[in-house]
Parts: C-alpha cells; structure tokens; sequence
C-alpha cells in the first residue's frame, strides 16, 4: 500500500511539472492590471475551495467572486485544481519564508535567540496558523488522502520546511546523527499539540503543561539533553 501511494505522488509530481510545462501554458501576465487580477483570482479561488470545499465551488463561482468572467479565470489557469496547487504553492513559500525570516531576524539582534525561544515563537506561529486556517487545515487533510497531485504539493512543501528547519537548528548545535528523522518527528510533535489544542476533546487537559513538555520533547530529541 505505501509503495502504490509512493508510486502515485510520484506519477502526479511528475503530472504537476508536466501541466507547468505544457505547450498549452497559461497566460503569464506582464502588465499590473493583469498581475493584480491574477493574484485576486488565485486568492480569493484558494480562499473559496479550501473554505467551501473543493467538490463544492465551481469556476464560475470563483469568477463570480473575483469580480471577472470565467473566461478571465481560464485566461490564467485550466481548471480550479490548476488555481488551487498554484494557490497552494504561494502559499508554501510564504509560510518558509516566515519561519526563516524570524529567525534571522532574532539571529541579527543584539540578544541571540536560544533554542528554547526559537521553539516557543515557531510553537505560536505554527498555532496561530491552525486558529486561522483550521478550516483550511481539514479540507487541506481530505484532499491530501484523496488526491495524489494535491499530496505530491503538501510533500515538497515539507520536504522544503524541514530542511528549512535542518539548517536553522544545525547552527544552535543540533546532534547531526538522524537529523533529518528527529526534525520530522519534532513536527509531528508540534501538530499533535496544535490540533489537541483546537480540539481538545476533554476540556481538562492542562494546555500549558502539554505546551511545555512539547517543547522539552523536541528540545531532547535534537539536542539529545
């Protein structure tokens, strides 16, 4: 079963770069007025099917939303799966972008951020993400499990952040030995809290103490202390 899903991430990988590089490419806008309508068709299309539900909009919806024709709307992308992964990748490099951003913007300060500090501010991100998203967050896991093109995305988005993450934590001395599987359990770590925060269950879970022991698990498995 895992080779057959392998298999299929791969094959629809291989589809993804196979629809960028098609003779039959999209418009590729040069012009402002054109950039900009773009953008709102691939905001305001990622907000709606991630929010809605991706069997539950249509592209004349999304036109409708972005305030152009559906013709516009296939000016610049071939179907709502081409918005959503376009949507979606944007969206992947924004959120690397921030992790490593904060973190050399606190490497650059006068008082050096510690490990500790570093785990505590992505503990916060990566929570105030699933408060905002958490819709987001669901149909993203449906869609992960029913379509191969759009799990080979949510792969190479974190496949990129851990090795965003393997960069960062090599330089506060991180034990090189298993690395790469320490920083991918420490992530499963990191959601296993924010999703039993969204979702508790039983509201007599003491949240800080679960946020706390998170971050001495993780802070141990890196650093072997």
């Amino acid at each position: 079963m895992a080779k057959k899903k392998e298999a299929e991430r791969s094959s629809a990988a291989k589809s993804k770069t196979q629809r960028a590089e098609s003779p039959k490419t999209m418009a590729v806008p040069k012009q402002k007025r054109s950039i900009e309508t773009r953008l709102k068709i691939l905001k305001v299309g990622g907000e709606l099917i991630l929010k809605k539900g991706y069997h539950n909009i249509t592209a004349d919806e999304i036109a409708k939303a972005a305030g152009v024709s559906t013709g516009i709307v296939y000016h610049y992308f071939r179907d709502k799966k081409d918005i959503l992964i376009t949507a979606l990748d944007m969206t992947a490099e924004h959120l690397i972008s921030d992790v490593a951003k904060f973190y050399h913007e606190a490497e650059s300060s006068q008082d050096e951020m510690d490990f500790d500090a570093f785990a505590e501010k992505t503990m916060d991100y990566i929570l105030e993400y699933h408060r905002r998203n958490w819709e987001v967050h669901e149909e993203m896991e449906a869609l992960y499990h029913t379509d191969a093109e759009i799990a080979a995305v949510s792969d190479t988005f974190w496949q990129k952040m851990y090795a965003t993450f393997e960069e960062i934590l090599l330089t506060k001395g991180a034990k090189k030995e298993h690395l790469s599987e320490n920083i991918r359990m420490a992530m499963n770590y990191f959601e296993c809290y924010c999703h039993t925060y969204m979702h508790p269950i039983n509201d007599a879970l003491d949240q800080d103490y679960m946020r706390k022991k998170t971050i001495e698990t993780i802070k141990k498995l890196i650093f072997g202390e």
